[in-house]
């Protein structure tokens, strides 16, 4: 820790340093020993009418190394009709958590790590958000994570699974694990853990033939309704940059996998789950202040989105979350400065500092919420920026490099870590 502190004389990189020293001594007497040791796995079959958005569907949850006497499941509060059952299940209580139905699932004493199967039905009419992420249309679906069309075990730990989904018109589906149609049949299995089940559907979706990075060696391919080939080709581009340029300091022992890229006309957020990514092209379809604008604009989206293939792992839903967000935004910024050039990467720091100036605090002891966003994508790459100036590039290169290989997913940890290479 020293050589971190006498480096970093910034107020603010010190203020930040002091809390993160403070907390961890205090983070780790509150932290609980966590209830999911092992990745879930599911095994679904979905009925969904898009025209009436009604969904039907049977999971089974099953979850391994659970060492706690409940488990909390989220869903869709719109999905009224829910049963969850199973042989170590002895009571389950129904509220709610900031819109969402929240099921206390309590279990059968038992002393140490077993394994619980979980029962779920639920029916109901599918109610979506107006944030633009998930779409329910009898010409376009698309559904992840933020619908909790699926039971969401609390924590969003990783999964993997199968899921048999039956849709009343037979759609072209684009999801986050290896799909297979027959009829109205769409089998989707996921084999990479990732604590999503996304996908899009619509009746025509355009896919591009997979085109390779020369040195990294990962295949991208795009996935479209109605884009133009000229923009389609710019952002396919764009991305195989950002994944070779990615793949060749990070990859080594856990390259990218094949890139899916869902390019929807849609407005509103994008997002990832490592090697399957969703990029509204609404926005970069009108004019821009110049084509170097979009160039930075699309970089640093794709970039961001491509590291989360390793800087991801922390606890989405909790405290840590900047773990993941804020690493991820300043290896993207890295690569823009690589890929576009320096005066991207002076645009792009001053974008975090105008950030940092309305955040909160980025960790502080005993909070269990996120920090917001301003924390966790403005002040925390700004503050890898400023320390970067002072230790030099050699020295976060392998700050990164460990960071993105190894698992150090908790403040705790990455506090470690600093010590350690700094």
């Amino acid at each position: 820790m020293g050589g971190l502190v006498t480096l970093a004389r910034c107020r603010d990189v010190l203020r930040v340093v002091a809390a993160l020293a403070l907390a961890a001594t205090a983070l780790r007497a509150q932290s609980a020993t966590p209830a999911l040791q092992s990745h879930p796995a599911y095994d679904g079959a979905v009925r969904l009418d898009p025209t009436t958005r009604t969904l039907e569907a049977r999971w089974r949850v099953t979850v391994p190394g659970v060492v706690t006497e409940q488990i909390v499941v989220l869903l869709n509060d719109s999905l009224q009709d829910v049963q969850i059952t199973g042989a170590d299940v002895r009571r389950v209580t129904r509220g709610t958590q900031r819109g969402l139905a929240r099921f206390e699932v309590g279990l059968t004493p038992a002393e140490g790590a077993r394994p619980i199967t979980l029962e779920i039905r639920t029916r109901g009419t599918l109610e979506i958000s107006d944030e633009g992420i998930n779409t329910v249309r009898a010409d376009y679906v698309e559904l992840g994570l933020d619908s909790f069309w699926f039971p969401v075990l609390d924590g969003f730990p990783d999964i993997t699974g199968t899921v048999r989904l039956v849709l009343p018109t037979p759609l072209q589906i684009v999801a986050n694990g290896d799909v297979s149609t027959r009829g109205d049949t769409a089998v989707i299995r996921t084999t990479v853990p990732l604590p999503d089940l996304a996908f899009v559907a619509a009746p025509q979706l355009t896919a591009t033939p997979a085109r390779g990075a020369s040195a990294g060696g990962v295949q991208v391919r795009t996935h479209h309704t109605t884009a133009s080939p000229a923009l389609v080709d710019a952002i396919r581009a764009v991305a195989v940059q950002c994944a070779e340029y990615l793949n060749v300091r990070y990859g080594r022992a856990r390259p990218l996998p094949p890139v899916e890229l869902v390019l929807p006309s849609r407005l509103g957020p994008g997002y990832a789950r490592k090697h399957y990514i969703v990029v509204p092209i609404g926005e970069w379809r009108g004019p821009y202040d110049s084509a170097r604008t979009r160039a930075i604009s699309q970089t640093g989206f794709l970039c961001h989105e491509l590291a989360h293939f390793w800087a991801s792992g922390a606890d989405a839903a909790g405290a840590d979350n900047w773990v993941n967000e804020g690493f991820a935004e300043f290896v993207a910024g890295r690569a823009v400065r690589r890929l576009v050039g320096a005066d991207a990467w002076t645009n792009t720091v001053a974008q975090w500092r105008a950030r940092a100036t309305r955040a909160g605090a980025v960790w502080i002891p005993g909070r269990t919420s996120r920090p917001d966003a301003n924390a966790a994508y403005g002040s925390v790459p700004w503050l890898l920026a400023q320390l970067e100036t002072r230790v030099g590039e050699s020295a976060i290169d392998q700050l990164l490099t460990r960071f993105m290989t190894e698992p150090w997913r908790t403040s705790e940890a990455v506090l470690t870590l600093f010590g350690e290479v700094l």
